[in-house]
């Protein structure tokens, strides 16, 4: 069930398609087995997160349904966050260690990952009312499936995506431009999430040309995943202040703080250097570029 919108086809049904195979994918991630939950949780919010970019690529034709059902994905990925959120400091723990493994396997920094560890659920384990929250969901996954096959998108061809590719696209290059100004965690973070619809919107149109946005796909992901990196270590900063108790003793948290510090120097450069380029293009010439490989590819797919 691929993440693609083909240009040959109705682009309303192809909308409403994609939208139902995610809702689909995303029902099944939460219906596995215990053992299996921690990674049903991640897998069905990289689904609602497919979801709400494919809503802001046709952000405009919907309407006020937008608002509505974007705010329901968003508040259904926050229900299930508590489940991930432990389990991703302890990833972002280890993707740091392997950039200093020699220091990393000292008596204190192994202490300290004991502890994050406890500190996140077992596996297979899950918050007090996980399976509430769950059966919550699911059921706002069936009624968003009846409301998807109703969906009202007026507008043909490419045109019913054009606005969508543009605002994001702009907002990315707006968000990028802050970014670099001023170097916020906040606004880092804010800049990922328009990279990561922008990676999105890039795979649903790879159909049109696969060798030039497949290609481009990839690169907006290194750029997101930096910025998730990063992101991640920005959490665990926060987390040292917060609970220092969890990071050992004072010495130990300043070299920590150090080898993190040097680490989201090294990340944020590899995105802001990748992301300029990705971004250079003004809007209205990369929707006009896009809008031209869609032609060519409808022309030959017909």
């Amino acid at each position: 069930m691929a993440y693609r919108i083909r240009p040959a086809r109705n682009v309303a049904k192809e909308v409403r398609k994609v939208a139902l195979q995610r809702i689909e994918k995303a029902s099944q991630a939460l219906c596995v087995e215990p053992a299996e939950r921690a990674e049903g949780v991640h897998q069905a919010r990289k689904r609602f997160k497919e979801l709400r970019a494919l809503l802001r690529l046709v952000r405009e034709p919907l309407g006020a349904r937008f608002k509505l059902d974007n705010r329901r994905l968003r508040d259904m990925g926050r229900s299930l966050a508590e489940s991930r959120d432990a389990a991703a400091m302890l990833e972002s723990w280890d993707a740091l260690a392997r950039t200093d493994q020699s220091l990393f396997v000292g008596d204190a920094f192994r202490q300290i990952r004991l502890q994050l560890q406890q500190r996140a659920a077992p596996e297979g384990e899950v918050h007090t009312g996980f399976e509430s929250d769950v059966a919550q969901v699911l059921g706002e996954l069936r009624a968003l499936t009846q409301d998807v096959q109703h969906w009202k998108l007026p507008g043909k061809g490419f045109g019913l995506l054009a606005d969508g590719i543009r605002r994001t696209y702009a907002d990315g290059v707006r968000d990028l431009a802050r970014a670099q100004k001023d170097g916020s965690d906040e606004l880092l973070h804010e800049w990922r999430k328009r990279v990561k619809d922008h990676w999105y919107h890039c795979q649903l149109l790879s159909p049109c040309w696969p060798e030039a946005l497949e290609s481009r796909a990839e690169q907006l992901k290194q750029v997101a995943d930096a910025l998730g990196d990063d992101h991640d270590l920005a959490v665990m900063m926060q987390l040292m202040q917060d609970e220092p108790e969890l990071f050992g003793l004072p010495e130990t948290r300043d070299v920590l703080q150090r080898c993190i510090e040097q680490r989201r120097a090294q990340l944020q450069q590899r995105a802001l250097r990748l992301g300029r380029r990705l971004y250079a293009e003004p809007p209205k010439a990369l929707v006009g570029r896009i809008g031209a490989y869609w032609g060519i590819a409808r022309k030959e797919q017909g």
